[in-house]
């Protein structure tokens, strides 16, 4: 539309002026936000982007044991499979990861520098590798060993409830996992015990919303794994955060001590996501712009329920179910 208005002869040439200054800070999507092509036109127009994925996929071809490309962008006939396969946690977390770093390397090459970052759950592992915490090799590898583990776990129930953090009776070995705005958290455990808590719920008429995952992430369910994990990290170099990013753990603004911590990074994997505290912290500089590096628009919904409907945030890419082009 822009093209044909620009090329049509009735077209006035615009007055000119000065664009206002905004500090773009960037939000990573977590998992569930995954979806087969997602970037695809991207992949084929830009090459930054393209060759940003290439190059995470080759890393991670061992470790994944397939072709994370042909994964993410499969043949119509593998579609179904496909879709299938990127639900699975192994390759859900390395998959969004070199989505979104690829994505983030794509908006800095149009000189859109982050002045600060953000993700949500393993979001925050490409805030950390673009801040410099983890070289790329071993981000890549330390997102695929975190999946897999998660992956191996048994299984269990995540539900979206619209209450605030201080109104939730956890029961059980419930635990609440995500706050994601004041009034809208996230309790994960056992399936039975989380479809016990929604019947109780229902009864108060709270309507709850179960979400499409496979394992109670940030939960109790999660502690088996943490040990490993931990020692993982502690054969990497992790060095200090040059740029400025928010931790899910804390709330706040990651501390130099904490990014480098592996101890940090296994009680991450347990911890509730303070996304909500995320955003607070942002909103206290008015004259930041927030833009989704990732699929889907659900931290960009987040924010905007937030910050008020003049809240500047942008997607990357659309959701799935919209056929707006990514370009």
């Amino acid at each position: 539309e822009a093209i044909a208005a620009l090329a049509s002869p009735t077209h006035k040439k615009p007055s000119s002026g000065t664009a206002a200054r905004i500090a773009p800070v960037f939000l990573f999507s977590g998992q569930g936000s995954q979806y087969t092509n997602m970037g695809l036109e991207l992949y084929e127009h830009e090459a930054v982007f393209r060759e940003a994925l290439d190059l995470c996929a080759r890393h991670l071809r061992k470790s994944l044991g397939i072709d994370l490309v042909g994964a993410i962008y499969p043949t119509d006939a593998e579609k179904g499979a496909s879709a299938e396969k990127l639900n699975q946690t192994w390759l859900t977390q390395p998959a969004l990861f070199a989505i979104e770093y690829a994505m983030a390397q794509w908006w800095m090459s149009l000189g859109l520098e982050p002045v600060a970052m953000v993700g949500h759950s393993i979001g925050e592992y490409v805030a950390a590798c673009l801040a410099g915490v983890f070289s790329l090799e071993d981000a890549l590898a330390i997102v695929a060993t975190r999946g897999r583990l998660i992956y191996d776990l048994p299984g269990g129930s995540m539900l979206a409830v619209p209450l605030a953090p201080s109104e939730i009776q956890l029961k059980g070995s419930i635990s609440l996992a995500v706050i994601n705005n004041p009034r809208m958290c996230v309790v994960s455990g056992p399936t039975g015990e989380i479809a016990a808590y929604e019947e109780s719920l229902a009864k108060k008429s709270i309507a709850c919303r179960r979400l499409l995952t496979s394992h109670a992430f940030h939960s109790s369910m999660m502690e088996p794994i943490l040990d490993v994990f931990e020692e993982r990290l502690r054969n990497i170099s992790l060095t200090a955060p040059r740029i400025p990013y928010l931790s899910n753990v804390t709330g706040s603004w990651i501390k130099p001590e904490e990014a480098i911590d592996p101890a940090y990074w296994a009680r991450h994997i347990r911890s509730t996501v303070r996304f909500s505290d995320n955003l607070s912290e942002l909103f206290q500089s008015p004259d930041r712009a927030l833009i989704e590096v990732g699929p889907g628009n659900v931290l960009t919904l987040l924010a905007r329920q937030q910050g008020g409907p003049s809240l500047r945030a942008f997607l990357s890419l659309p959701h799935p179910r919209e056929s707006d082009s990514a370009l």
